[in-house]
């Protein structure tokens, strides 16, 4: 029997309309109830990731969150969470000095609250599309997976936009640099060539957006440290993904699973797939490995 199932949200546990599907929401209520921790693992915070904890019970249950990409563990039950690490001041400039001569957008993710930054080009860019759309003054200048603009203030509730980066936080979770794919990964390719990349973890949460946190800070890194602590083997967990921030963890696990929708980087270090996120992925799984 599995030890623990971890699951990715976006485009894994989630579907499309940012839900749980009631046939994987059954089988992880019946894992659970057969003595299964369920853990999620996400790019989130965990406050944003509380309200799907909820409604898998984990609190019952005694689940876990590895948020902010490995930056923490929380343990629902408790509500005790473990800081593991997160980007200082140091690290902040380091990334934003080699970042900032890109015309991209730099997010400062922090437990609630999002500082963006934007310069000129992408600035005026979103004013335009602001308008366009007629959006209240209030509504975040902050990009997300699919578009320019995204409102993620149920779980950011604190959000704000600098246009100077002397302005920038002096402590974040982890950064976001934010482009169109074709622009994001020029720029990935460019770090690629540089000291930095060997200084940090970067990883694709999503084709628009790349996650730098802390060298050795990753979900991977997350669910390794809470294995050894709960005394799971690789071959008692299942882990499921989607991209390239799921890559760490899938490769620590017997059962590491890629979603029919997931990226080529997550499916090529996976050692089992699935449906996609839209077609119960998770619950066809489970149901096959149980015979």
């Amino acid at each position: 029997m599995l030890k623990a199932i971890v699951l990715d949200m976006d485009a894994t546990l989630l579907t499309s309309e940012n839900e749980i599907s009631p046939a994987t929401l059954t089988a992880l209520l019946q894992a659970q109830q057969a003595g299964t921790t369920v853990v999620l693992a996400s790019g989130r915070s965990y406050l944003r990731l509380l309200p799907d904890a909820s409604k898998l019970h984990l609190a019952d249950y005694g689940g876990v969150l590895i948020d902010v990409n490995g930056t923490s563990l929380y343990d629902v039950k408790t509500q005790q969470r473990r800081y593991i690490g997160g980007m200082d001041a140091p690290r902040i400039k380091r990334v934003v000095d080699f970042f900032s001569q890109f015309e991209v957008e730099i997010q400062f993710n922090q437990d609630d609250a999002i500082v963006t930054y934007l310069p000129e080009p992408i600035y005026v860019m979103k004013r335009r599309i602001r308008g366009e759309m007629r959006l209240p003054d209030d509504y975040p200048w902050t990009g997300g997976m699919y578009s320019w603009l995204c409102d993620m203030r149920d779980g950011y509730p604190h959000q704000t936009m600098i246009r100077d980066l002397a302005e920038a936080p002096t402590h974040a979770n982890k950064l976001s640099i934010v482009q169109e794919p074709d622009k994001i990964h020029f720029v990935a390719d460019s770090a690629k060539a540089q000291p930095i990349w060997q200084e940090f973890e970067f990883a694709f949460s999503d084709p628009r957006k790349m996650e730098v946190t802390p060298k050795n800070v990753s979900k991977g890194s997350a669910l390794l440290a809470l294995m050894q602590e709960r005394g799971w083997q690789p071959d008692e967990v299942a882990a499921f993904g989607d991209s390239g921030n799921d890559v760490s963890m899938l490769k620590v696990v017997k059962y590491s699973v890629a979603m029919g929708n997931a990226l080529p980087v997550a499916k090529r270090v996976a050692n089992y797939s699935t449906a996609d996120n839209n077609h119960d992925g998770i619950a066809k799984f489970l149901q096959q490995l149980n015979g």
